[in-house]
């Protein structure tokens, strides 16, 4: 393996032109109040900007946006219809008003929830798709794990203050990113003002507490949360001519300052982004066969440079099928990203196929993810 590895990256690498890249220099990042931030080009997934983005943080009620992800993904209709319970209704902090007994579809919870930030409703929305809210917060954590946020455990659906209750910027920048994935998450945060209507009531009128929706170009959604603990924090979601940033600023003196002044510095350096899916063919070996991604390529075009994808080829083709390679895509002459590239095994003779089938079967290249 370590000798197929030199052949691969000792090989000529073959070039695809990007746009021509421009000579002025990026600007530098703005200054910041927040004590932990992160900017992410959702398309690419590319982090554009990160302080102290790792460290674990109380997230107050930007942990609603996990909440509301795992109960659109828990397969309970939206539009069924759940009774307030007098433990949700009398849970405290924020509130949207709900009165025990009254009968909402989970849909309009999920919408006092989010715009209102109602820990009221984030309990009926836990304790409606599951059991309990222990349940409910061991579904939050298998879910953070499947996407990737790693540096996450929440005990509770709302983000109120408690111990082995965390996150940190970079993992709240992929919960965004995976709600924002869910059409009915991206209307609630994106919406100014909705209505919420008990059976058998009159509706009232509940307004998003995310000050930037209406007042910054572009911006729909996602989160505000504060607590003692946590500070004053935010999630932002803003799109602009096909770019979408998402920042996220916790423990923030000026939280929609600092969002606006990411989202202005992103914007202006970020023109769009280049994307190369997992199983996309990229080439061909001499002998005909297909080259394949293993994983996801991308990044974005920032500041006017060269995006390239150049493609490292296996000396000897890898042989029977496996590793044939590396794809990696460049920024200038900087790496930013890496996938190995995979090729079907090459036919055997047909005398020797009876005693290939008796030998065993090696590990399969697949499950490889980099090298």
């Amino acid at each position: 393996m370590r000798r197929r590895i030199a052949c691969i990256l000792g090989a000529l690498a073959l070039f695809l032109p990007m746009p021509a890249a421009a000579d002025a220099p990026p600007a530098p990042p703005p200054h910041l109040s927040s004590d932990a931030a992160l900017l992410l080009d959702a398309t690419s997934g590319e982090v554009l900007y990160a302080k102290s983005a790792y460290v674990r943080r109380s997230p107050a009620s930007t942990t609603k946006l996990l909440t509301a992800l795992v109960a659109v993904r828990s397969g309970v209709p939206l539009g069924r219809v759940f009774e307030v319970s007098v433990q949700s209704a009398a849970v405290p902090g924020s509130k949207a008003h709900l009165r025990a007994g009254d009968r909402y579809t989970l849909r309009e919870l999920l919408e006092g929830m989010l715009m209102r930030s109602g820990n009221d409703a984030a309990h009926a929305v836990a304790t409606s798709v599951a059991p309990d809210v222990e349940s409910f917060a061991e579904r939050m954590n298998r879910t953070a794990l499947e996407i990737g946020a790693r540096q996450t455990h929440f005990v509770n659906p709302h983000g109120l203050t408690a111990a082995h209750h965390y996150t940190s910027a970079k993992d709240l920048s992929r919960i965004a990113e995976a709600a924002l994935g869910e059409p009915e998450i991206r209307r609630i945060v994106a919406s100014q003002e909705l209505t919420l209507t008990p059976e058998g009531r009159a509706g009232r009128p509940i307004r998003n507490t995310n000050s930037l929706l209406g007042s910054y170009l572009g911006a729909d959604g996602a989160k505000t949360g504060t607590t003692n603990a946590a500070g004053k924090c935010l999630v932002a979601s803003a799109r602009r001519e096909g770019v979408h940033l998402i920042a996220v600023v916790l423990r923030g003196g000026d939280r929609y300052g600092d969002a606006r002044r990411l989202l202005d510095w992103g914007f202006a350096r970020d023109s769009g982004a280049l994307v190369f899916a997992r199983g996309q063919l990229l080439g061909h070996l001499p002998d005909g066969r297909p080259l394949v991604l293993a994983d996801r390529l991308a990044g974005s075009f920032l500041d006017g440079r060269v995006l390239r994808l150049r493609i490292v080829r296996g000396a000897d083709g890898a042989g029977h099928g496996g590793i044939s390679g590396v794809a990696l895509l460049m920024r200038g002459s900087e790496p930013i990203a890496i996938s190995p590239l995979l090729a079907p095994p090459r036919p055997w003779p047909w005398w020797l196929r009876p005693v290939v089938r008796l030998l065993p079967r090696p590990v399969d290249p697949g499950s490889l993810h980099s090298i």
